[in-house]
């Protein structure tokens, strides 16, 4: 993994546009000098993240994600801070010059590992050895361009693999870590099977699906490697900046029916390699902040997924639809006998997901008892009112009075998403600053404002009080005392970069959208007193409480003496303040 100087970093942050970068993965309008947006970390439904292109920051007054371009990469791509420098100066144009690597991740082993037996698996399947699954490869219409495009390949017989692990010097350890090796037998686990690799979301390989070409009730026809299970997303690294062009995001089961809809020239598809989406996956789809359209097989086992990801869907707050495929095979099925127009015409035709639970449940319920019938129109209806418009909500309650003979209409008291917002906005209304004495957490957010800009307060701070009381405060101060042991003065943007942890990056960004009063020095004075006095507060009823616990008279007036010097000092910074 590279490490940039600090010379190549400030220049690519100073080339990179903040609200440039955000606007790939949000929606942002401008609202005076800075621009609004759903923010993308939490379940927003009203615009709560700002976004200042003055001093290239963002800030959600909801969940208090923060940081500067650098910082929204790492958090809504998840990578690395190197990555997210790369990322930034691919959008913006720059061509770095990648320095040697002096830090590797502890991961990048298995990736070159997995990445070598695919580059292998790809070799055979253009050998000889290889003709079968080519031609099989053919048959399904898989072009050259798909086999590059997926990394496809064609794993052999054992003893190949075997002499191939071997002439790559990679231990056993290693090959059952990256789950090529069984670990009981130690036998290849891909053999004679078409290989097509299964990358994390940033693009790393992970593992692979495999499908045999020999028919067999007794043959599994996918083999999986066990990091392909539950927390990825098939496609998601290559579907990314395609689904953000198209507006959605298709969802399917297996890879190969992304493959068949990638056939049919529709690139922003992903699979979740099952039929069960896990809530990681559900946060990587509500993280591409897109629409999902969910087209799984129209089979049981594929309807009752449909189902069951809508539910999670719903209650997560992703606006989803599902695509009416009704007596139609899966994706790759249907390219293969109707072609690449038909396909493409399938996933234009969606319903609602309230118009997929009319029929879903009411076949596989029972509607002629009265008690089933009368759950089936709460369940349905709960599904309108939250998420059909005002105006699609009449036709749609006559429908489910035709199923029921019951009138859901008007069950007007069940909460609904449109209601929300103004709820959510109450909770980010970001009051005025409160005055220093309402309390020592926003005293020592202050002393942090002034120590931002000004060394000398810094040091002032840490000789008089030396510790903060809250947690991102504490940790935050860590970094900007550290930033002075090296430098005389501080650049905020640059202390974003060494700052790891969420809060203390929410708490500067918080704390550089705040305007600094002109009289920077009486503010800090102030601050710093009003910290001083919940210090001798908190000394002044730690004393009380140790006089009530003893017994011991002679301890009783050693704390007595202790605590008037305490009220002494206190009231003396208070008269200090005030003349």
């Amino acid at each position: 993994m590279p490490v940039f100087s600090e010379d190549t970093i400030r220049q690519v942050r100073a080339r990179t546009d903040i609200v440039d970068v955000i606007s790939q993965y949000v929606s942002l309008e401008k609202h005076g000098k800075e621009f609004k947006g759903i923010c993308p970390f939490h379940d927003d439904h009203d615009p709560s993240m700002s976004v200042s292109p003055d001093k290239q920051i963002f800030k959600c007054f909801v969940c208090g994600a923060g940081g500067n371009v650098f910082s929204f990469l790492q958090k809504i791509e998840q990578i690395t801070f190197p990555e997210a420098v790369t990322r930034a100066a691919a959008m913006a144009g720059i061509d770095l010059k990648l320095p040697q690597s002096t830090g590797v991740s502890p991961n990048q082993q298995a990736w070159n590992c997995l990445q070598s037996f695919t580059d292998y698996a790809r070799y055979f399947l253009d050998s000889q050895e290889g003709e079968a699954a080519k031609e099989y490869c053919r048959k399904r219409k898989l072009s050259d361009e798909i086999l590059e495009t997926f990394e496809i390949g064609w794993a052999p017989g054992s003893q190949r693999q075997d002499r191939f692990f071997q002439g790559k010097g990679w231990g056993r350890d290693m090959l059952v870590k990256t789950g090529l090796l069984q670990a009981e037998t130690g036998r290849p686990v891909f053999t004679d099977r078409l290989l097509i690799p299964i990358h994390d979301r940033a693009g790393h390989p992970v593992g692979y699906t495999a499908r045999t070409l020999t028919a067999g009730a007794d043959i599994p026809k996918y083999v999986n490697t066990p990091a392909t299970k539950g927390d990825l997303v098939f496609n998601y690294h290559r579907a990314k900046p395609a689904a953000r062009k198209a507006g959605r995001v298709i969802l399917a089961e297996g890879a190969m029916d992304v493959i068949g809809l990638s056939k049919a020239g529709i690139r922003e598809a992903v699979a979740n390699l099952g039929t069960a989406c896990t809530d990681t996956q559900l946060e990587l789809l509500r993280q591409l902040q897109v629409p999902v359209h969910v087209f799984y097989d129209s089979d049981a086992a594929g309807r009752k997924a449909a189902y069951q990801f809508g539910k999670k869907a719903m209650a997560a707050g992703i606006p989803f639809v599902v695509v009416s495929a009704r007596g139609l095979k899966d994706p790759d099925e249907i390219f293969q006998e109707k072609g690449a127009e038909f396909l493409q015409e399938t996933v234009e035709r969606t319903i609602s997901f309230p118009e997929f639970l009319l029929d879903y449940l009411a076949e596989t319920g029972n509607l002629e008892n009265y008690e089933e019938k009368l759950r089936y129109g709460e369940e349905v209806s709960e599904a309108a009112w939250k998420l059909l418009k005002d105006f699609e909500q009449p036709a749609f309650f006559q429908k489910l009075r035709d199923k029921t003979g019951f009138d859901f209409s008007v069950r007007k008291q069940v909460p609904t998403v449109r209601s929300r917002p103004s709820q959510r906005r109450k909770e980010k209304a970001r009051p005025p600053l409160p005055a220093v004495r309402q309390g020592r957490k926003r005293a020592e957010e202050a002393v942090l404002q002034v120590m931002l800009s000004s060394r000398s307060a810094a040091s002032r701070y840490r000789e008089e009080v030396g510790f903060f009381d809250d947690p991102a405060c504490h940790i935050l101060s860590l970094y900007i005392y550290d930033a002075y042991r090296r430098q005389e003065s501080l650049d905020p943007q640059s202390l974003f970069d060494r700052i790891e942890e969420e809060e203390a990056q929410g708490l500067l960004a918080d704390l550089m959208d705040r305007q600094l009063p002109e009289n920077a020095q009486a503010f800090f004075d102030d601050s710093l007193g009003a910290v001083k006095d919940h210090v001798l507060g908190q000394e002044i009823d730690s004393v009380n409480k140790r006089i009530q616990e003893t017994d011991d008279l002679e301890e009783k007036s050693r704390l007595a003496q202790e605590k008037m010097a305490l009220v002494i000092a206190r009231h003396q910074a208070r008269n200090r303040k005030e003349g």
